[in-house]
């Protein structure tokens, strides 16, 4: 089965360095931190969502999430994609509380929360576009043309749903997601009969994710933020400052006192996240306060990074460190 527990996107963990980079009192700071609650909402109803999926049968299904594929000049995104023999089913995870209300004729869903009132795209709109650029991009690449149903999910319990009965399209592709398992066992009897075969379906989820780009965007530029901005230190997860100190090879907090041996591999992953995915001996000496040359040299070759170049412009790579986040 393959399944995996999703995990929180490059962007959140951007915003998480970043916020640990800027000045306290940055002016821009409410509206990052704004935008981290919005992207940390939606990994949790994907988290929540991932509770509901776990009640499938393993042999029968396969699941991919946070799918984005190349679409002629463009990318789309897929939350949660549910393969079987018979049937795909996109799942788009909206984890929204207040009163919604989606509005199929001007194509916007509108949430009422403690009297104040916001406008979105419909979602249901988008997971129907997901259906038919997933169904051309299935053709593009010669694979065999499985049934794709959509459904929006919502996993807010605090949500309420306002349209009538009388939206159809509205009654038919939005649940919550509580409703997952039923609605998957409604799809099983609407498609009865395989169209692939499980080694089949295997082949396609694995052309799925090797295809699959994650977005990586410049959080930097979003804010329009420079690395001037970026606040140099080794983090001390105890006491939040920058100010960890390297004495007799290992990292000593002035602040709060307390010692780690390996503090620099998150300045590492910050740096990775913020500013390049390679850094040379100087930028390292810049970005973790230490003094010496052949001190820099000598935790980086600790931390068993690969590195290019003669000793003069030698560049270590921080992409293995991005790996385990």
């Amino acid at each position: 089965m393959i399944k995996k527990k999703p995990s929180p996107t490059i962007k959140i963990l951007k915003l998480y360095a970043l916020l640990r980079r800027i000045l306290p009192k940055h002016p821009l700071r409410h509206e990052i931190e704004a935008e981290l609650r919005k992207l940390e909402a939606g990994y949790k109803g994907e988290l929540s969502f991932n509770y509901h999926l776990s009640f499938l049968p393993e042999k029968d299904y396969l699941i991919i999430f946070d799918l984005r594929l190349s679409y002629k000049t463009f990318f789309f995104q897929i939350d949660t994609l549910i393969l079987h023999t018979n049937f795909i089913l996109i799942a788009e995870v909206k984890n929204i509380a207040g009163e919604i209300y989606i509005d199929t004729d001007f194509n916007q869903m509108i949430r009422t929360k403690q009297e104040a009132t916001e406008i979105f795209p419909d979602p249901i709109l988008q997971a129907f576009k997901q259906k038919e650029r997933l169904e051309d991009w299935l053709i593009t690449k010669n694979q065999p043309a499985i049934p794709i149903e959509y459904r929006v999910v919502l996993t807010n319990s605090q949500s309420q749903i306002k349209n009538t009965s009388q939206n159809q399209l509205v009654m038919d592709k939005l649940i919550r997601s509580d409703r997952l398992v039923y609605e998957i066992k409604k799809l099983t009897l609407k498609y009865p009969n395989p169209v692939v075969t499980p080694k089949e379906l295997t082949r396609i989820a694995n052309r799925l994710m090797k295809s699959n780009v994650p977005a990586n965007p410049d959080v930097l530029a979003q804010f329009q933020l420079s690395t001037r901005d970026i606040r140099p230190g080794v983090h001390c997860t105890q006491c939040q400052s920058l100010a960890m100190e390297r004495v007799h090879g290992t990292w000593w907090c002035p602040t709060c006192r307390i010692k780690k041996k390996d503090a620099h591999v998150d300045a590492l992953k910050d740096y990775a996240l913020l500013v390049d995915t390679s850094i040379s001996n100087k930028e390292m000496r810049y970005f973790t306060n230490l003094q010496l040359l052949f001190t820099a040299a000598r935790v980086l070759t600790l931390t068993n990074l690969p590195s290019t170049g003669t000793t003069r412009n030698r560049r270590y790579s921080l992409e293995p460190l991005l790996k385990d986040l």
